[in-house]
Parts: C-alpha cells; structure tokens; sequence
C-alpha cells in the first residue's frame, strides 16, 4: 500500500492561533514500505471568498431578453507561504524509509488578517497543505485547516459599555376602532458579550389590547453582508439565526415583567475587521407574537458586540473546566503584545493579567468540505467538516 497515515498535527490542541503567531507543528507521515520522492512541501495561506448565484437576463439573437443565472464571486488572498521540507521541485530522488516520520513546519501569521468565519455564501479560511512530489505519479496531498481568531476587546469598544433602554408599542385594528397598545420595554445592562456569557434581558409587557400576545422571543442573530465582484459587483445580506429563548403568553389586558437570559454560543468575533468582502454584525430582536393571522408581529433589532476579552467592570469570568485543558500543546506559542500564551497554551491578555484563560469551542457554523476549484477530490481530509473555534469564558451563574 506505502503510505498508512498523512496528517497535519498542530502545536496546540484548539488548532486556533492569533494574528501574529507562529503556527507550527509536525507532518506525519507513517510508510508500511520504503518510497521514492523529489520532496516533502508545505504550503500555508489565508484566503476569504464569496459565491452565490444571482438572477440575470441575456439577450438571444434576435434581440429578445431570456432570463437566466449567472454565478457571482469575491475574492482576497491574505498570505501565502510555500517551501520544502524535504527535497526540491528541482532534485533528485529520495528514499523515506518505512515507518513514522515527523517533518516540523512553522510559518508567521501577518498582524492584519481577520477571523476565520463560515458561512453558505462566503468564508475566510487558513489551511496547511502539504503535498509528496512523486516522480513519475500522481501527487499525495493532506489538507488541514487552522482557526485564526482576531481580538476584539470589548474594554476597547467605547460603545459595547453602553446600556440599552427599548420601547415599541402598537395598536391593533377591531372592526373599525383601534385597541388601546401592547406595549413592550426590555433593558441590557450592556451591549457587549463574549461567548459563554449570558445576556440577561429585562421585559416588561403591557398588554392593554384585546389581543394574546403568544410569546416574547429574543433571538441573537448574525447580519452577515457578502460581496461579488466577478463577473459583475454584488452583494447579498443574510440573517442567521444563532441563539434564540422565548416566554409567553401574555393575556390581553395582562401586564408582566421578568428577566430572561440569553446564552453566547462560540462566535466569530463582531465585525471581521481587515476583510474587505464579508462585513458581520449582530443583533438582538425583540419579537412579540401575537395571536391572529391579520396582525402584525411587533418587533425591534438592537446592535450588539461579540468580543474576544470581556467587559472587566461588567462580570468576570472564571478558570474554565479542567477537562477544557486535557490536551496539552506539544509546544507553546508567545507573541509580544496581545494576546500571549499561558504555560497551558491558552492566549491570554497582557492588559488583563487577572483575566482566566477561555477554552476554544467549535462554532455550529462550519465548512462541509475544504474543497477548492481545480483541485483533487482525493486530497487526504478535504471531506472532513470543519467548524473555527473561537474564545470561550466561563461565568459562574449568580448565587
């Protein structure tokens, strides 16, 4: 058979690296028979695109219009780094014996690269991929992706401290008079999060219509903007839903008033900064469903901010679960200035010498195959699912 196992295995155990790290690691390769090769290379980059498919209309030959699709693409290309473990292009034969081999690999990630994120219509991904030159055959290739996670410290966002204060009212039509309002207030102490937290939102409802008010929703929902520029510029706006509570119902005539949490699942951080063709943001929407097919929901968005390092004056965090920390990175990684490493591996914050380590947590958002155009369907893990991992605090609940 030759070749048994080719892998990518990473210095630490998340895969998940900053902004000016070193992202390094081993190459295994284990052989059940000697092999022939020009050479072992490494190739590690950062790209982001986007594709979707829009309505067009051509004109045929006899000058009519036909409508039709058209497929429309964004691309930036961050870095690329390319070179030999072994071997050359250019060289001759080598022989690897049987067995396992470990070739190390590094490579220094730019300071200005944004936050690897997935979605359907667009991703910003880092990938190593490493490939054994064979002479005379086909090429063996293994592809691994790794998570780059840009900081965004809440502290450093002047708005993400501001509390939240909404009202919404409407009145529903009966017969031909209206209802006296449903009114709905709902307070935040804050607008900015990191994942692991819990927003907690205070709602008051006042519901002096004759109308049941089903439930109160609040749902956390990403505002994603992609950008197409070939053949033609596009862009495409997409609301996913990430985080959603809900309580009700609130009979007509009924006022109540209660405090809901909503929890931070692991998310790319708000924004994407230094990608120039996918903008995020995030929102909480307030949503009051009302009974009655002819009555319009009542609803409000509220922009919020998902952060790396949390608010330090709002709540603070906890050491993470031992079990978060099982696996320990063969090597540690230390960047000057934010983040650096802890001795478990874990960034941590040099402004925030008292903050805990988070653990790194696989976003439900993910990449069913790492896939390219123009490349080989039989790349070892092209098929595998990939989610980012992202920061991850954890906070106590209130006694």
């Amino acid at each position: 058979m030759g070749l048994k196992d080719f892998r990518v295995v990473f210095d630490n155990p998340w895969s998940t690296y900053y902004p000016g790290q070193t992202v390094a690691g081993n190459i295994v390769v284990v052989l059940d028979s000697t092999k022939k090769i020009r050479g072992i290379s490494v190739k590690v980059k950062g790209e982001a695109n986007t594709c979707w498919t829009t309505d067009k209309q051509d004109m045929d030959e006899r000058g009519q219009y036909r409508d039709g699709t058209q497929t429309v693409t964004g691309h930036e290309e961050y870095f690329e780094t390319k070179y030999y473990l072994v071997g050359s292009a250019s060289g001759g034969e080598i022989e690897i014996q049987s067995g396992e081999h470990k070739f190390p690999f590094q490579c220094v990630l730019p300071t200005n690269i944004p936050s690897s994120f997935e979605a359907d219509f667009g991703h910003v991904r880092y990938t190593v991929k490493v490939t054994l030159d064979r002479p005379w055959k086909f090429d063996q290739e293994v592809k691994s992706p790794f998570t780059v996670v840009s900081p965004l410290d809440l502290n450093q966002e002047q708005r993400a401290s501001e509390s939240v204060r909404e009202e919404m009212s409407k009145t529903f039509c009966c017969l031909c008079c209206g209802t006296p309002p449903l009114t709905v207030n709902y307070s935040l102490p804050v607008r900015g999060y990191v994942p692991g937290q819990s927003m907690p939102a205070k709602v008051n409802v006042e519901n002096l219509s004759g109308v049941t008010v089903e439930s109160v929703k609040l749902i956390l929902c990403k505002i994603v903007t992609f950008r197409a520029t070939t053949p033609t510029t596009d862009t495409k706006t997409e609301e996913i839903v990430v985080a959603e509570v809900g309580k009700g119902p609130v009979e007509g005539g009924a006022t109540v008033e209660y405090e809901q949490k909503l929890d931070i699942p692991p998310l790319p951080p708000s924004n994407l900064t230094n990608c120039r063709i996918i903008d995020l943001e995030y929102n909480l929407k307030v949503v009051a469903v009302v009974s009655g097919w002819y009555h319009r929901n009542l609803s409000k968005n509220t922009l919020i901010f998902v952060g790396t390092v949390p608010l330090v004056n709002y709540q603070t965090p906890t050491a993470p679960p031992a079990e978060a920390y099982s696996m320990k990175p063969e090597v540690g990684w230390v960047t000057p200035g934010i983040p650096t490493s802890s001795p478990d591996g874990a960034p941590a914050s040099n402004l925030y010498p008292n903050l805990p380590p988070p653990s790194y947590e696989e976003s439900t958002n993910g990449a069913r195959s790492l896939w390219e155009r123009g490349e080989s369907e039989h790349v070892f893990g092209i098929s595998n699912r990939f989610a980012p991992r992202y920061p991850v605090y954890n906070f106590l609940p209130p006694q």
